[in-house]
């Protein structure tokens, strides 16, 4: 074993919230050990790859370098195929190249001065009264004040920490296409229990030409069949048929996601940000947004406990108190909305969207729809249909 190498801040898991908490601690001078298991940054896929245009306005990213696309529309088709179509009138999401973004970030905090290790997995993970020792597959012997974990949706760290798990896990699954025939600016959105039951499919277009697209759905763990089995359905299925006849899989992408923000999010020396404190809107399944709004929130707190020497949990706990207060009821009620989607019959989605297809009702979902806040479409959209509380009413007994 190599002698220790001794860090302010150790991070495991250098996806895009670990490689964007890493840039911002390195450009206040604290050192900085970045830890990824893989040996390439951005690699393997597991995400879609949509994601709001505030999470460039927020993070100051440049839009040349990382979007494959902009997104105007959406359409929602329902199990009968009626369809809801929505926006149009901006751009309402953008595709990145999760891969050079996730490469962006990291070599940022390069840039900044982060050290990065590559190819190596977190063998051992050690806390004593002074310091958080980490042995590493390549037999590194790191040494930090402060770990944070942002190991993902099965994080070691959280384990070892013994914080508490997501309340579920999705699994995921994705193919890229080539050959496609799409509108380039919109997104086609599947619900129903046959095609993707407990949650949704996609088809998001990755050039303005709709020539290539990337395709996937989530499903519950507790869904019998296999999600390459409904991934299969969905090519195959009458409603893709126009777009998709013609289209050839370049490559799968898989992942899981988890849901249910943590309740606690901060040990003695300790702290957990993005997939690994399931921080991930249970609307959508996203989680670059309020993953990275939340290690915003982890650096100004790590920032104040360095400078303070103190590294308690109680001194930790103004990051889990941050983050719960800027974003953690918008996540609370994103659950409470996948409840109550997850009731939802076949019938009913058929019902739900004709009645949604009033100019009114899409003009009211176009103007105060949002990918990363949701409740905000509640109010104005009950003040219009109040029938909606009597359907939301239903949904709960």
């Amino acid at each position: 074993m190599d002698k220790a190498l001794f860090y302010d801040v150790a991070i495991i898991g250098a996806g895009p919230v670990g490689c964007y908490a890493a840039k911002r601690l390195s450009e206040q001078q604290i050192s900085v050990a970045l830890i990824e298991q893989h040996k390439c940054i951005g690699h393997p896929i597991n995400c879609a790859g949509l994601v709001s245009p505030r999470v460039f306005e927020t993070f100051d990213l440049p839009k040349d370098q990382l979007i494959q696309n902009t997104i105007t529309t959406a359409r929602i088709h329902s199990p009968d195929n009626t369809i809801l179509t929505i926006g149009g009138d901006k751009p309402h999401a953008y595709r990145i190249d999760r891969s050079k973004f996730d490469a962006y970030l990291a070599d940022e905090a390069k840039k900044q001065g982060t050290n990065i290790f590559l190819g190596e997995k977190a063998l051992s993970i050690q806390r004593d009264p002074t310091v958080v020792n980490i042995e590493t597959s390549k037999e590194h012997n790191i040494q930090t004040d402060i770990l944070i974990g942002s190991d993902g949706p099965y994080s070691r760290v959280r384990d070892v920490f013994g914080l508490p798990e997501p309340k579920e896990y999705l699994q995921g699954i994705g193919a890229q296409l080539n050959d496609t025939n799409l509108d380039g600016s919109t997104v086609e959105i599947f619900v129903g229990n046959k095609i993707a039951p407990g949650f949704f499919a996609w088809i998001i277009p990755t050039n303005d030409k709709g020539t290539s697209a990337h395709i996937g759905l989530c499903l519950p763990k507790n869904i019998q069949a296999s999600p390459k089995k409904y991934l299969q359905s969905l090519l195959e299925n009458p409603k893709t048929k126009d777009m998709l006849a013609q289209s050839n899989i370049e490559y799968y992408t898989g992942g899981i996601i988890p849901l249910g923000a943590l309740k606690q999010t901060v040990d003695d020396r300790v702290l957990l940000v993005g997939d690994a404190a399931a921080q991930v809107k249970p609307t959508s399944g996203g989680g670059i947004y309020p993953g990275l709004l939340c290690a915003d929130h982890a650096v100004n707190s790590i920032s104040k406990a360095l400078e303070k020497q103190e590294y308690t949990l109680s001194e930790l706990q103004t990051y889990h108190n941050d983050w719960r207060q800027d974003i953690g009821k918008e996540l609370s009620m994103g659950m409470y909305f996948r409840k109550l989607y997850t009731r939802l019959s076949d019938e009913q989605f058929d019902k739900y969207i004709k009645k949604f297809q009033q100019d009114s009702i899409v003009d009211i979902i176009t103007e105060h729809g949002d990918i990363d806040y949701p409740s905000r479409l509640v109010k104005p959209l009950l003040k219009k249909t109040p029938s909606l509380l009597r359907i939301l009413t239903q949904l709960v007994v």
